[in-house]
């Protein structure tokens, strides 16, 4: 993409940057660098070469004639001898006193513009995004006394840019700039030759020498709107678009990729994968830098996620990082540190830490964490700056750790028959007959093996340490301000240019760069930040760490927007961690079921922003497009409606009332809970507990026919107690504490129907 107007000698004598003047140009030498630029424009570089050595022996010190023949020697050797084009760069800048390294600001002369230009364009291929866009958004300041060709270089490279680090906006500007400067100069080109139609030969030769042909721009402008349109997610005007692209390139792999996204956008995900099986194979990825199958596997693993068949889109996933590798196999191996044998494309070829985000989120959701931590664990090593990142990866942790590992589920069938359910073992016969209940909660106890927290394992210790770098990374508020009192910000580091990168640029106000994904919204970061403390606080009560949980939970009810959801598990943790440390009656006030109103999983919507549908984003669900119809799916999670956690409420309030032997308050709440849940669905706790209760109440023969029925007696209808049969409760894994408070759960996804599992 080195500029190739750049073979052309200007007329007249130019400005010299070293001390010694360049002599004036000499008809001869005028006729071999335009010789010389036409041999460039067509392709025939071996005489473009041999021209631009002879005018370099005439004129030695001009810095024009040696960047061409470093442009020259570079595309001849097929845009694929990389350090020999920055090596020579290299000493035309150092022949014209201009510091490449120093950065933009050095530009002092525009005849210098050029090498900025194409040390962009190499940035650009090597993913350095924000690099090359500080470089292009000074040489826009300056396009208007430049060559026109590379003023419109210098442009497209810029949207090129933008669209890459997720700048749509900025990137529409950029194009609108660009067409009136195409459009609007040929009508006035048109109008001036209609005045002077005696003048235009001269005018003609030198239109046709520029090779400007305004026309020939408009299929890239057209598929640049397209995808500013789709990053923005304009539907009705992205439609009009994706029409004039299809009309002007018809059925290419380009055009059908880009209709694909479009109906993906929509929700037609049919039609979309319909469109990405209709793509045409394509093997020149060696020299596009673009691997087809790469992408169809990966678009195919994005369209079944949001399908909800995440093993299926797993599966996508893994075949997409299987064609990413045999691509990369197929590249010309390096030569150490040298980049001389590749094409300049093909530097930012390698997809693979995006697949990887991308599959870890896809096994994540398919119930498979371990698989999908290891797949994180590589991606946070390119992507360190990314908090949703870090937080996906605590979610791995939680769910690895919230059964024991091959562990099978409390009160499962086995070869015992039916009469399993809570009961154990029975020892003796007849009046020694004893009865050994399975404990009221899990067995399993988390404990750390007594490494380090900060080696990479799916631990809980490392998920506060994940959990504790999201936070750092998200924008200090003035109503957080006290989270860092219980944040650590530990640093974090890359030896990826490409995560480096990332975080030297925001991409706009109130926005968070979140890469390899689009930037974080005001909104999506406010759903973060609430998922984050959330999960927090479950990580430090399963810890043990009872006062940093209260922190946590102080921290996330304070939040001014805090979906339901997050705000019954804030209340249900606070009080888990208040009875573990003996304060029952502070307990007890977040336990109130009449302060259940909402349970769901979108923010609130303020009441300036009205019914706006962009600031409905799913809590905690960051990877999901934040689109016009949304992919809210509220009886996908715990809890499933607002009875449901009223009679949590109540269950968790039956057992902190019978730690104070509150025997009486703990039977009514019992009571309501099952009177509120249908017969099949009141949890196994609920049953030990009502035996529990019995039992300290003098009821045992009460509390025996409940171990014999397996079904609470005294608290369900008689109507219901007679369709009970032994084993019904048997379903339900137990969740309870070890002090006896029944936790919701994490604030991950759950099943509906065992919404009770820890």
């Amino acid at each position: 993409m080195a500029d190739k107007d750049s073979g052309k000698e200007k007329e007249g004598p130019s400005e010299s940057p070293v001390p010694s003047p360049i002599p004036v140009i000499t008809e001869e030498e005028k006729e071999l660098a335009t010789a010389a630029s036409h041999d460039f424009e067509a392709g025939h570089y071996a005489p473009c070469l041999e021209k631009l050595h002879s005018l370099a022996k005439m004129r030695s010190n001009d810095i024009k004639v040696n960047h061409n023949l470093t442009v020259a020697k570079f595309f001849q050797s097929g845009c694929s001898r990389i350090d020999d084009m920055r090596k020579g760069l290299g000493n035309v800048c150092s022949q014209a006193h201009v510091n490449l390294s120093g950065g933009i600001d050095t530009l002092e002369d525009t005849d210098h513009a050029i090498l900025f230009f194409n040390h962009a364009v190499i940035l650009y291929h090597m993913r350095q995004h924000h690099e090359a866009i500080r470089i292009l958004e000074k040489l826009f300041q300056i396009i208007e006394p430049l060559e026109e060709s590379l003023g419109h270089k210098i442009l497209l490279l810029l949207v090129e840019t933008y669209l890459s680090t997720y700048q749509p906006e900025k990137a529409l500007a950029i194009i609108s700039y660009l067409e009136k400067q195409l459009f609007s100069t040929e009508n006035a080109s048109n109008k001036g030759t209609s005045e002077t139609s005696n003048k235009d030969n001269k005018e003609s030769n030198s239109t046709e020498e520029t090779g400007q042909d305004p026309e020939k721009y408009r299929p890239t402008l057209h598929l640049l709107k397209t995808r500013c349109y789709l990053q923005l997610k304009h539907v009705k005007v992205c439609k009009r678009e994706i029409k004039t692209v299809m009309n002007s390139a018809g059925p290419c792999a380009a055009s059908l990729f880009l209709k694909g996204n479009f109906e993906f956008i929509r929700q037609n995900y049919r039609k979309a994968i319909k469109l990405l099986n209709s793509v045409p194979p394509s093997s020149d990825f060696l020299k596009t830098g673009q691997c087809v199958p790469v992408m169809y596997f990966n678009n195919l693993a994005c369209i079944h996620f949001y399908m909800g068949k995440y093993h299926l889109a797993a599966y996508y996933g893994r075949r997409a990082l299987q064609e990413n590798a045999n691509a990369m196999a197929e590249l010309p191996k390096r030569k150490g540190q040298s980049l001389n044998n590749r094409h300049i494309k093909t530097l930012g070829m390698n997809r693979r830490y995006e697949l990887l985000y991308n599959t870890g989120i896809q096994l994540l959701h398919a119930g498979r964490p371990l698989a999908a931590f290891e797949c994180l664990t590589e991606a946070i090593q390119v992507y360190p700056t990314n908090p949703r990142l870090w937080l996906r990866l605590a979610e791995c942790c939680i769910a690895a750790n919230s059964t024991p590992s091959g562990a099978e589920p409390e009160g499962k069938v086995s070869g015992d028959g039916p009469r399993r359910g809570i009961v154990r073992n029975v020892i003796g016969t007849g009046p020694h007959r004893k009865v050994i209940l399975s404990p009221g909660s899990s067995e399993y106890k988390y404990s750390g093996d007594g490494q380090s927290a900060a080696f990479p394992a799916a631990t809980l210790e490392f998920a506060s340490l994940c959990l504790s770098n999201a936070l750092s990374l998200l924008p200090d508020e003035a109503s957080h301000s006290s989270a860092s009192r219980i944040t650590a910000r530990g640093s974090v580091s890359s030896d990826s240019s490409e995560a480096a990168d990332s975080t030297s640029k925001q991409p706009g106000p109130g926005h968070l760069a979140a890469p390899p994904g689009q930037a974080l919204k005001p909104a999506d970061l406010t759903s973060l930040r609430c998922s984050i403390l959330a999960s927090s606080a479950y990580v430090s009560l399963s810890l043990g760490d009872n006062v940093t949980t209260l922190e946590f939970t102080k921290l996330l009810l304070a939040q001014t927007r805090l979906p339901g959801s997050l705000k019954f598990l804030g209340h249900l943790y606070a009080a888990e961690a208040l009875i573990n440390m003996d304060q029952i009656s502070e307990a007890i006030q977040h336990l109130a079921p009449d302060s259940v109103c909402d349970v769901s999983v979108v923010l609130p919507v303020l009441p300036e922003h009205g019914e706006k549908q962009g600031d409905k984003s799913d809590a905690g669900q960051g990877e999901g497009h934040d689109g016009m119809e949304g992919h809210v799916a509220v009886s996908e999670y715990f809890p499933a409606s607002i009875q449901v956690a009223r009679a949590t409420m109540l269950l968790n309030l039956a057992c902190a009332h019978s730690l104070r032997s509150e025997w009486d308050k703990a039977r009514k709440c019992l009571k309501q809970t099952c009177s509120m849940l249908p017969t099949s669905e009141i949890p196994q706790q609920a049953l030990f507990l009502g035996i529990y209760i019995e039992l300290q109440t003098g009821n045992h023969q009460i509390a025996l026919q409940m171990v014999k029925k397996q079904q609470l007696i005294p608290y369900l209808k008689p109507s219901e107690s007679k369709l009970l049969s032994i084993g019904t409760m048997s379903s339900f894994n137990n969740g309870s504490s070890s002090q006896g408070v029944f936790s919701s759960g994490t604030p991950n996804k759950r099943n509906n129907k065992d919404p009770w599992q820890k």
